[in-house]
């Protein structure tokens, strides 16, 4: 009986430190280790973990968008244009995909915090009408399709993209930067 009761006690204590850990996960911006005096915060993970690998250990790097939250319906809390104006850079897709940037991009400073448009100077294709999505939510229609980082070929100028944005802003970290970047785009090569 007493074994019983150790066994339960200690899985009771296994589930609250599992969920407490859970709980701390979910609410601590979902960054990368923090090595560095650079900040850059991402709209959504394609955008994170390509600015991550650019980044590498120069900074940290997180993303406002959680993962599996809807991006094209996201709009930005009080607390998330605080973390953007509290950077050093922001790093989105483009305005199809996070329509409130540009209203965002009116309120912050962007003399402090600069921001890189992954998609500049891309040509992108014209939109689709998306399906419904399962719980019944209506479809997405865009001018254009904001799903670059779908194909290999427009990965890698997206990777490239942030990489000169960010050389642009710290031209002291180019070669780690550039050697960064060459690193991961090994992957989109045949």
């Amino acid at each position: 009986m007493k074994k019983k009761r150790i066994f339960g006690l200690a899985g009771l204590a296994a589930i609250v430190l599992a969920a407490g850990a859970g709980i701390y996960y979910t609410t601590s911006q979902h960054s990368s280790k923090d090595n560095g005096d650079m900040k850059v915060v991402t709209s959504f993970y394609p955008v994170y973990e390509f600015t991550k690998q650019v980044v590498g250990d120069e900074g940290e790097v997180s993303y406002l968008i959680p993962a599996g939250s809807e991006a094209h319906d996201f709009q930005p809390s009080t607390k998330n244009v605080a973390d953007i104006e509290k950077a050093d850079t922001f790093v989105y897709l483009n305005e199809n995909m996070e329509t409130w940037v540009p209203k965002v991009e009116k309120t912050i400073n962007t003399k402090h915090t600069k921001v890189i448009k992954a998609s500049k100077g891309m040509v992108l294709l014209p939109g689709i009408e998306e399906e419904e999505h399962e719980h019944g939510e209506e479809g997405h229609h865009h001018e254009y399709d904001p799903h670059l980082w779908l194909s290999p070929k427009r990965a890698q100028k997206l990777v490239e993209t942030i990489r000169d944005g960010l050389i642009a802003q710290h031209p002291d970290k180019k070669a780690v930067f550039t050697t960064n970047a060459e690193k991961y785009l090994k992957n989109y090569k045949p």
